[in-house]
């Protein structure tokens, strides 16, 4: 049979569901650098609870087991949150409060494991352990603590200790989320002022270069007849002086001194807009727990006596597979395959049709527990409702049989951890299983392979054409029915596909070994070879073999496949042999449904995201570059720009948006972006211009437009403008302290 879609339904030998799958379209949140800092200014909270109606009681009186547990989560529980905890009444409404509080955070939400919980108790401890040596309080309490626990370990940490000329100052690299609404890139600096005390975070717009130096660097700067200052670099005054003597101390110091953005061409051209933008980062930075937290009607709900009870049950009992395979465009795709017991899940009959209902969630997560993809749904939620209509015949075969769902996804070469979660959603049981995945890069140093995939039955599409829909599992003109339980009939035959990988220079021939066997002894012993010939451009061997079982009595068996020197060791099933008359061999209901073929622009979107949370933008940018030769579309132009923008090429993202606004000259988010390269690249003037302009454009007053606005008036020392633009928006939201602060000292300056 034929792979072409309008024979699909006839696709396989065995029953499978072509249903209807309600498949939204994936809703990402693409919030362009300038504007993926909302302050407070635009946080909407909806619904939000007049707690006035309810005694509150103070901090101070609550039980010390409660005071402690507030003191721990302070650098993340939000106002809302923290109010409705102090206006409980009962024991049990805080015991519900404090189990939903982590819940609620919950990245990977239906599993067992909550990694945000685990991860921040991991960070309670170690700021415990590493940042309360050098003060009386508690580490958590540091400015060091608060980062830490707020953002994690940073990438990379350099300590300097107290020198010649500078204090000793330790300089934080991360690499942060997107979605945590901060730069992915940008450094931290803490000192310990006048070279005593406690690390104190560094503001290179409020303290200022002079401040990391002590007595002696200060001297330096100061002396008309000192050091001469990089006039070309950073300009004339204390401040470029400053900077000169703290690049003999440590280049990267010096840089830090004056802007905590990498590739901040504003910070070296003698103004203080980076600077400034750096401190607009670090009230960001404290605003990160009401992002992700916008609202508190999940507390809400406790506080008022409506709570929803969610009782779930590891009891659904699952099989699951899961295998990372490269296609012919040298890309990787994640197939995985689940099975459950058909009458475990929701059958139900309505005016003479059947269908059945079930939830899929799946997580792919890294080395550093990021999240790099999931199985999407209704508005990128990490789950799958499914439902399928069926006949009456399939539905007793579903019911008195297995059944099967297959899928895949895209993925970059990497090492992860992919959590599977199978969830009859009506009852509330579901079944859970973890694979760790390795998903090779072209062309690879050494000799590699794939797991060994044991395969049910191969179909082979006659018509084959790579530009059309593919299925999970399939591999060129070939997909591939798992066998997830490694249950064989004896007249099928076993299937065994795998993936060689091999590197430039190797030559040899690929030897492979396969051995059946039982208690009694050896029943099959088999080597076959593979021809390196037969590898793609991308060094890829796609090779498949049939194990003939006709002879071979049921029973249970051990299954040994190995590959000669690749750099995994031979891997052992144990299968079962079954005769077809057998009343258990009972063949599974397969569920699975076409895909865009691997050459769709979508891919090349989902695989650019995922390269950006690993922190691999150099990659991610020629990826989307190619996709936009072929689609113009929004979504990869917004994904584009904020990748050029996080790698620093602010000349490129000008480029590129002067071309979208000769289409779409009133684009407001375009002209903040390309004010915000503008003033990247120290080009105040053109930053104003298109700040203002999207002023006019805009249908009311932002804290997004405005605070960059004043950040670049203030590089251009047009300091009354900066304090207008700041007081606009506080008008508008009272509740940004870091914005206080600037404006206060601002004020200073008349």
């Amino acid at each position: 049979m034929t792979m072409r879609q309008p024979r699909k339904s006839r696709l396989l030998s065995r029953p499978f569901a072509t249903a209807h799958v309600s498949h939204a379209t994936i809703i990402i949140a693409l919030i362009l650098a300038t504007l993926a800092a909302p302050s407070a200014a635009t946080a909407q909270r909806p619904g939000r609870l007049n707690l006035d109606e309810w005694e509150r009681i103070d901090r101070k009186d609550l039980p010390e087991d409660l005071q402690e547990w507030l003191a721990q989560v302070d650098v993340i529980i939000t106002e809302d949150e923290e109010e409705t905890f102090l206006r409980l009444e009962s024991e049990f409404q805080r015991e519900e409060f404090m189990k939903q509080f982590w819940l609620q955070r919950d990245p990977s939400a239906g599993t067992p494991q909550n990694e945000y919980y685990d991860e921040y108790q991991r960070r309670l401890e170690h700021v415990a352990r590493m940042f309360s040596r050098d003060t009386p309080r508690e580490g958590r309490e540091t400015d060091r603590g608060r980062m830490y626990l707020m953002l994690g370990e940073p990438t990379t940490i350099k300590r300097l200790h107290n020198t010649r000329e500078a204090v000793p100052v330790e300089i934080w690299w991360y690499h942060a989320n997107p979605k945590l609404g901060i730069p992915p890139f940008f450094s931290l600096a803490f000192f310990q002022r006048s070279g005593l005390g406690e690390f104190q975070l560094y503001s290179p717009l409020m303290d200022g270069p002079l401040k990391l130096l002590n007595a002696d660097g200060q001297r330096q700067a100061n002396s008309p007849i000192g050091r001469q200052a990089l006039v070309q670099t950073i300009g004339e005054g204390s401040v470029g002086r400053a900077y000169d003597v703290l690049l003999n101390v440590d280049p990267e110091l010096a840089q830090v001194a004056l802007s905590f953005f990498p590739n901040d061409v504003g910070g070296l051209v003698g103004n203080s807009s980076a600077a400034m933008r750096s401190e607009i980062m670090i009230g960001d930075i404290e605003y990160i727990p009401t992002r992700m937290m916008p609202d508190a009607r999940w507390a809400y709900r406790i506080l008022t006596g409506v709570v929803e009870a969610d009782v779930r049950f590891e009891s659904l009992p699952i099989r699951a597979r899961a295998f990372a395979l490269v296609d012919s465009t040298g890309n990787a795709f994640l197939h995985y395959g689940v099975m459950t017991e058909g009458q475990r899940l929701n059958l139900n009959n309505y005016e003479d049709k059947w269908f059945i209902t079930f939830e899929i969630s799946g997580w792919v997560v890294d080395e550093q527990n990021r999240v790099i993809t999931s199985v999407s749904g209704t508005a990128g939620e990490p789950s799958k409702f499914l439902e399928a209509d069926l006949q009456e015949e399939d539905a007793r075969r579903l019911r008195s049989g297995p059944i099967v769902y297959l899928d895949r996804l895209p993925l970059v070469d990497g090492t992860f951890e992919f959590d599977l979660v199978l969830e009859n959603n009506l009852t509330g049981e579901y079944g859970r299983d973890e694979t760790r995945l390795r998903v090779p890069s072209p062309m690879p140093s050494t000799l590699q392979s794939s797991p060994a995939i044991l395969v049910w039955d191969v179909y082979t599409d006659q018509q084959y054409d790579a530009y059309d829909a593919h299925y999970p599992f399939q591999v060129g003109p070939y997909t591939m029915i798992p066998a997830l339980d490694n249950t064989f009939l004896t007249d099928a035959g076993i299937y065994i596909f795998r993936q060689i990988y091999v590197p430039r220079s190797h030559s040899d021939r690929i030897v492979l070994t396969y051995r059946l066997e039982n208690d009694a002894g050896i029943v099959i012993d088999r080597t076959e070879y593979a021809n390196v010939a037969n590898a793609d451009r991308f060094g890829t061997v796609n090779h498949g073999t049939r194990i003939n079982v006709t002879d071979v009595a049921p029973g249970d068996y051990r299954l040994f496949v190995d590959v000669q020197g690749d750099a995994s060791a031979g891997e052992v099933f144990d299968i079962t042999l079954r005769d077809p008359s057998d009343a258990e061999a009972r063949q599974p209901f397969i569920y699975l449904l076409p895909g865009p073929p691997p050459t769709d622009p979508i891919f090349a979107l989902d695989r650019a995201r995922q390269l950006r949370t690993l922190g691999r933008i150099d990659e991610a940018i020629p990826m989307l570059q190619a996709a936009l030769l072929r689609v113009e579309d929004e979504e990869f132009i917004e994904l584009q720009i904020e990748l050029l923008m996080e790698a620093g090429r602010f000349a490129e993202v000008r480029e590129l948006l002067q071309r979208v606004l000769v289409e779409n000259p009133n684009n407001v988010a375009m002209l903040e972006v390309i004010g915000l390269a503008s003033s990247s690249m120290g080009d105040h003037w053109d930053a104003i211009r298109y700040y203002e302009r999207a002023r006019i454009l805009a249908e009311e007053e932002s804290t997004e437009l405005l605070n960059p606005l004043a950040s670049a008036y203030y590089a251009d020392n047009r300091i009354d403008k900066a304090r207008e633009m700041l007081q606009l928006s506080l008008q508008i939201n009272p509740d940004q302290p870091q914005i206080q602060r600037l404006l206060d000292e601002l004020l200073n300056k008349r």
